[in-house]
C-alpha cells in the first residue's frame, strides 16, 4: 500500500482571474470494497453550487511511483444515489475517462478500467478529479466526498454474482478473436469471435462461469470486464492460455500479465512459478497430444516432478480434440501422475475457437466446482481444493460427489484420509440407466448400475498409503462424468505413489 506519509497537494482550479476557494482533505481509514482488505484512503470533501456548472472544477492528488491501480468513489450528501455529480479522472498523460451523474465508482489499472475509462499504466505525479455540477440543480450547495484508494498491486475487487456456497458449472477453455477465435460471416469473410458471442453461448448452455483463455495475450480482459457489467447471471473469469513450444497451460484468475517466453535461463518450471505468483489456478492443457504442424507445442514435454509441482490441474477432456470412442488419454495421463505421487485436479474445457461453425461447443465438456460463492476468487479456490468433477456432456443436472469415510472422519474429492478400512460413497444424480465404475490407482475394481435419478452407491475396501480412488460414470461405454480423487495418506500425512 502506498499511502502512508503522503503529503497531498490540493487546490481548486478556476478560470484565469477566478477566485480560489479553500477545500478540505484528510487521510482517514475508510472501508474498502467487498473482496479487498481495508486500506488508508484519501478523502477529498467540498461543495459545488449551480454557479460552478460553467467553469472547470478539479481537485488534485499525488500518485507515488509504483502505484498499480486507482479506485475513486464519489458520494453526495442528502442523495439516494452513489453520485449526484458528473466527474472524471485526468492523469499526467491526459484524461482517462468521465462518468455521468449516478455512477459513483471508478477503477483504473494497467489492464482494466470501468466503463467510460481507459486502462493503462498508472503514471506517477499529479492526478486530477474533475467535477461537474449539473446546470439545472438548485441554488444551494451540493456537498460531495471523493474517496481515493491506491495500491501497489492489482487487488481490485471482482464481482460476486452469488454469495451462497454451491456447485457451479463452467467452461475453463475458450478463445475469442483476441487470439485465434474466428468464424465466417454470411459473405464468407473471416471475422473475430467476440467475448459477447461467447457469453451468449455460455448462457444458452446453462453455465455459471466461463473462462476466456486467449493465447498469451491479455487484451481480451477489457472485453471480459465490459461484458461482465451486463451479465448478472454468468461469471466471466480472467484467464489465459500460455502457449509455448514445450506445452500449453491455462492460468485461471490471473491479475497481471506475465511474460510467456521460455529461454535458457527461464525453463518451464520458472515460467509456471512466475505465472502462479498472483494465485492463479494453473492447469496443463491437452497434454497427451503430440506436437506437430497441426498444433505446435500442444504436447507437454516437461513431466519431471520439479516442474509439475508448480501445476494445480490437468485437462483430462478437451472438446476440440477428437479421440477414439470411449478412450480417455487425458484421464490416463492424469492417473499416471497420481500414481507417481502427484495430487492434481482433473478439469475439462471445450477449447472452442468457432462457436458457430466449429465442431466443438461451449460447455462440452464442463468443469463443476464446489465453491463458497460465484466469484472469481471463490471459483479459483474451489478448483484448487479439488472438490471438482468433469461433466463430459452438457446435461446440466448430471452430478457426482465422491467421499471416503473412516472412523467418523470423511474426506471429499481433493482431500486425503488415513489408511485402513474405508467406505467410499458416490452420490449420483441425473444418470439413471448408466454405469458407475469404481477406480483404484487408475484401475476399475468394481462397476455398479445406476437405477435412479438420485442415488448413492457405496463400496467398502481396505486402503494403503498411495492409494487413490475416483469414479467414472459411462453411458453406452462413453464417459459422462469423471470425479476427482480421494487420496490415502500414511501416518505422517504423506501421500506418495507407487
Amino acid at each position: 500500500m502506498i499511502v502512508a506519509g503522503w503529503r497531498a497537494r490540493l487546490r481548486w482550479l478556476a478560470p484565469s482571474g477566478g477566485a480560489a476557494m479553500v477545500m478540505v482533505a484528510a487521510l482517514v481509514r475508510a472501508p474498502a470494497h467487498a473482496g479487498s482488505e481495508s486500506r488508508e484512503a484519501l478523502i477529498l470533501s467540498g461543495g459545488l453550487t449551480r454557479a460552478d456548472s460553467d467553469r472547470p472544477v478539479e481537485r488534485v492528488f499525488v500518485v507515488p511511483p509504483g502505484t498499480s491501480q486507482i479506485d475513486l468513489d464519489l458520494t453526495c450528501a442528502g442523495t439516494q444515489h452513489d453520485a449526484c455529480l458528473d466527474f472524471g479522472a485526468r492523469g499526467p498523460g491526459g484524461i482517462r475517462g468521465w462518468s455521468m451523474a449516478g455512477h459513483g465508482h471508478v477503477h483504473i489499472d494497467a489492464l482494466s478500467a470501468s466503463y467510460g475509462y481507459l486502462p493503462g499504466a498508472i503514471e506517477p505525479g499529479e492526478w486530477h478529479v474533475m467535477l461537474g455540477a449539473a446546470p439545472d440543480h438548485d441554488e444551494g450547495e451540493r456537498s460531495y466526498q471523493v474517496t481515493i484508494r491506491l495500491s501497489d498491486r492489482p487487488t481490485g475487487a471482482r464481482p460476486v454474482l452469488r454469495s451462497a456456497p454451491g456447485w457451479f458449472a463452467g467452461d475453463l477453455h475458450v478463445h475469442s478473436g483476441h487470439s485465434d477465435g474466428y468464424h465466417l460471416d454470411r459473405l464468407g469473410h473471416e471475422v473475430p469471435v467476440s467475448v459477447r458471442d461467447l457469453n451468449v453461448d455460455a448462457g444458452a448452455a446453462h453455465l455459471d462461469f466461463l473462462a476466456v483463455t486467449d493465447h498469451n495475450t491479455v487484451s481480451h480482459w477489457i472485453d471480459v470486464d465490459r461484458a461482465q457489467a451486463t451479465s448478472p447471471d454468468l461469471l466471466l473469469l480472467h484467464g489465459r492460455e500460455i502457449t509455448t513450444a514445450r506445452g500449453h497451460f491455462n492460468a485461471i484468475g490471473e491479475r497481471r500479465f506475465t511474460d510467456f517466453r521460455l529461454g535458457p535461463e527461464r525453463p518451464m518450471r520458472r515460467l509456471l512459478a512466475d505465472v502462479a505468483k498472483d494465485g492463479a489456478f494453473l492447469s496443463v492443457n491437452h497434454a497427451w497430444l503430440s506436437s506437430d504442424q497441426w498444433c505446435a507445442g500442444c504436447g507437454w514435454m516437461d513431466r519431471d516432478a520439479e516442474t509439475l509441482q508448480e501445476v494445480s490441474g490437468i485437462e483430462v477432456l478437451n472438446g476440440s480434440t477428437p479421440v477414439l470412442a470411449g478412450e480417455l488419454p487425458g484421464w490416463t495421463w492424469w492417473a499416471d501422475l497420481l500414481n507417481r505421487g502427484e495430487r492434481l485436479v482433473a478439469v475439462g474445457g471445450s477449447d472452442v475457437h468457432d462457436p458457430i461453425d466449429g465442431h466443438a461447443a461451449i460447455g462440452r465438456p464442463s468443469t463443476v466446482v464446489w465453491a463458497s460463492a460465484l466469484s472469481e476468487d471463490a471459483i479459483v479456490a474451489g478448483l484448487k481444493s479439488g472438490r471438482v468433477f468433469v461433466r463430459a456432456v452438457p446435461k446440466e443436472h448430471s452430478f457426482v460427489d465422491l467421499a471416503a469415510t473412516s472412523d467418523r472422519i470423511t474426506a471429499t474429492m481433493g482431500q486425503a484420509i488415513s489408511q485402513g478400512r474405508l467406505t467410499l460413497t458416490a452420490h449420483l444424480r441425473g444418470v439413471a440407466g448408466q454405469q458407475c465404475s469404481w477406480i483404484r490407482r487408475g484401475n476399475v475394481v468394481q462397476s455398479s448400475d445406476v437405477h435412479a435419478d438420485d442415488q448413492t452407491l457405496t463400496l467398502s475396501t481396505d486402503a494403503v498409503p498411495g492409494d487413490w480412488f475416483s469414479v467414472i460414470v459411462r453411458r453406452h461405454g462413453q464417459p459422462s462424468l469423471l470425479s476427482n480423487a480421494v487420496y490415502v495418506q500414511d501416518e505422517r500425512g504423506v501421500f506418495a505413489g507407487r
